[in-house]
């Protein structure tokens, strides 16, 4: 029985892997570019970067890159950024995501907390465990929606561009769609007015 649970496991891993298509050569210059591999570190745009968890020794590659917010997507052991990241030249803010159950309205949350990190000068990490699905989603939301790309490209760049994403997490590719990305818009749109009515 062992046996054939382990070839079936085989079997579903080999099927995963043949589903996401192959690196494009050369890589596309616009898709985000790699600054550590170790730490699956990804500079998307002048001030927005993604990763997997960083850890303590990786604050002065942070620095480096002159980061000061960090939005951590993790839902389980989220508080592990203040164990590793507890540093004064860091915000640290949490945005768990329980990766097969992203919403639209958590999406939008996290679009409108990294414009507001944004326009107080702060150049703004995402990361997640593994750097791959939920930063996947999120940096593919903001590609559409604050990029204007469409939402092909940004799949293109979520499935093909080396972050390592799981294909077992289809929930989060049938999140771009038109309609999806539009509630996401939607809500993202109002929860910026409601910001800046609270702030006149």
């Amino acid at each position: 029985m062992q046996k054939k649970r382990f070839a079936l496991a085989v079997i579903v891993i080999a099927a995963t892997a043949c589903a996401i298509p192959p690196l494009p050569e050369p890589r596309p210059s616009h898709w985000a570019k790699l600054i550590e591999a170790d730490s699956n570190f990804y500079q998307v745009d002048d001030q927005l970067f993604r990763s997997e968890q960083m850890l303590s020794e990786d604050i002065n590659l942070l620095k480096s890159q002159n980061i000061h917010a960090i939005i951590n997507l993790r839902y389980f052991n989220r508080d592990e950024n203040e164990e590793q990241l507890n540093n004064k030249n860091f915000t640290l803010i949490n945005h768990p995501l329980k990766t097969w159950a992203v919403t639209p309205e958590q999406l939008a949350k996290i679009l409108l907390e990294i414009d507001n990190q944004q326009k107080l000068g702060k150049k703004v990490l995402v990361h997640c465990y593994h750097g791959s699905d939920r930063t996947g989603i999120v940096i593919a939301m903001y590609r559409i929606i604050q990029q204007n790309w469409t939402i092909e490209q940004a799949k293109q760049e979520m499935l093909q561009g080396g972050y390592g994403y799981h294909s077992i997490w289809q929930n989060l590719i049938n999140l771009l769609t038109k309609e999806k990305v539009n509630q996401v818009h939607k809500i993202y749109l109002q929860l910026k007015n409601n910001n800046n009515n609270n702030n006149n």
